[in-house]
């Protein structure tokens, strides 16, 4: 029988769909043990009965699917917050935050120090405003239900949702000369990498909507754009110029990452053998020489902006790699607060860099809340409470050329309920 790959209805579904792919075929190759999380499922298939297991992916093995981990306490999520490339040179440096810097012990998801989870994972594709956690989807402006007692109703870019648990979406649909479904397949970040899967009808149904997932369609997704990436090639993207990682010397974060001022020093580690400086250009343009010590430099830059920095061996410099040093601060009107009381912060912002979000953290590193922001200058916002009456650890998220990035964080205490 002869089926039929949907065609996108919009440009912006295109899109969206290609955005998925960019993830979902995402291929990398570490080269040292690169830290991810796999997940023990038991036979009921609950959360409560799984185990989330810290592991390992062996040096040198070809992988496909960008890695989940779930990495609230830095806020380092691919796609929103780094970039292919930061990704890609970080996996290519051995002394990278993504080999010696792993998030032990916490027994959840998470482990590496980049990665993605579901909820990220499609707010990218659908080029949400910033990351929506899955039980905020269904209230978005322009989320509604899809009619899915007819499986034909379903389209590409549709979401596949079960608030409490997870978030998926249809990246491609096959239908006979009738019209009739034969196939959906659907993209997912799961533990331990984002995987796609072509459901049949009957399995599609069995899995999904008999476990009290719903399929939603989001309206804006006719809007949503997309840019070719060469450290990120989909299929159908125009050719690119081959992707250039920096073999000379590499940033700890990975090229073109944010630091946040006076708590992430840099740390650059030094692959030519002949040089003995490496020449940094700060955020105005003055170029000082610092000594290579045993195949490093180290350094905690001061000015917020664009850094470069490139080894110098008598004429010759080598290609340079850059960074972001940032400076958010946010400053609450106190310091406790009652269950569910709205908080005021003041905001330093230096950069001027437009902020989009807000997040609220559990101690124990479980999200606690969070929204969007769309602030342009504003020097004091009020957001809601925590979600739950916890102590909770706050933080803003602006945006710049180089990804989102997060203020410095302060804790809030919530006052016992009387």
């Amino acid at each position: 029988m002869q089926l039929y790959h949907d065609v996108p209805a919009s440009k912006g579904v295109e899109n969206a769909v290609k955005r998925a792919k960019r993830l979902a075929q995402f291929q990398y190759m570490p080269i040292l043990p690169l830290p991810i999380v796999e997940k023990l499922r038991g036979a009921s298939g609950l959360r409560a009965d799984s185990v989330n297991v810290e592991s390992h992916s062996p040096a040198w093995l070809p992988i496909r699917g960008l890695l989940y981990s779930s990495v609230r306490r830095y806020e380092t999520y691919v796609g929103y917050n780094i970039s292919p490339e930061t990704f890609m040179s970080a996996l290519s440096n051995p002394n990278s935050v993504m080999y010696k810097q792993p998030i032990k012990g916490t027994g959840q998801n998470v482990h590496n120090h980049y990665g993605t989870v579901c909820s990220c994972y499609v707010s990218y594709c659908l080029n949400l405003h910033y990351r929506t956690n899955c039980a905020r989807w269904p209230s978005l402006p322009g989320i509604h239900a899809v009619d899915t007692s007819r499986l034909e109703n379903v389209r590409l870019a549709d979401i596949v949702l079960n608030p409490k648990q997870h978030i998926a979406i249809v990246t491609d649909i096959e239908r006979d000369a009738e019209g009739k479904v034969h196939f959906i397949t659907v993209s997912e970040s799961t533990l331990p990498l984002i995987r796609t899967t072509r459901f049949t009808p009957e399995q599609f149904t069995n899995y999904w909507l008999a476990n009290d997932y719903i399929v939603y369609r989001y309206d804006g997704v006719k809007d949503v754009p997309y840019e070719p990436d060469p450290f990120a090639p989909v299929e159908g993207d125009p050719e690119l110029p081959a992707p250039f990682i920096n073999r000379s010397l590499m940033t700890d974060f990975g090229n073109k990452a944010n630091y946040r001022k006076g708590e992430q020093p840099v740390e650059l580690t030094v692959f030519e053998k002949d040089c003995q400086a490496v020449e940094v250009t700060d955020p105005d343009g003055i170029k000082t020489l610092w000594p290579v010590e045993n195949g490093f430099v180290r350094l905690d830059p001061e000015k917020i902006g664009v850094y470069e920095a490139a080894c110098v061996n008598g004429s010759e410099r080598s290609a340079a790699v850059s960074w972001r040093v940032t400076d958010l601060i946010i400053r609450p009107e106190k310091e406790e607060y009652a269950p569910g009381e709205a908080v005021t912060l003041k905001i330093e912002n230096p950069a001027g860099d437009p902020i989009v979000a807000w997040q609220y953290n559990r101690l124990d590193e479980w999200g606690n809340g969070g929204g969007w922001l769309d602030l342009k200058g504003e020097t004091e916002v009020t957001i809601p409470g925590p979600g739950r009456p916890e102590t909770s650890v706050l933080y803003l998220i602006a945006k710049n050329a180089y990804g989102c990035y997060t203020s410095q964080r302060v804790t809030l205490k919530i006052k016992e309920q009387s």
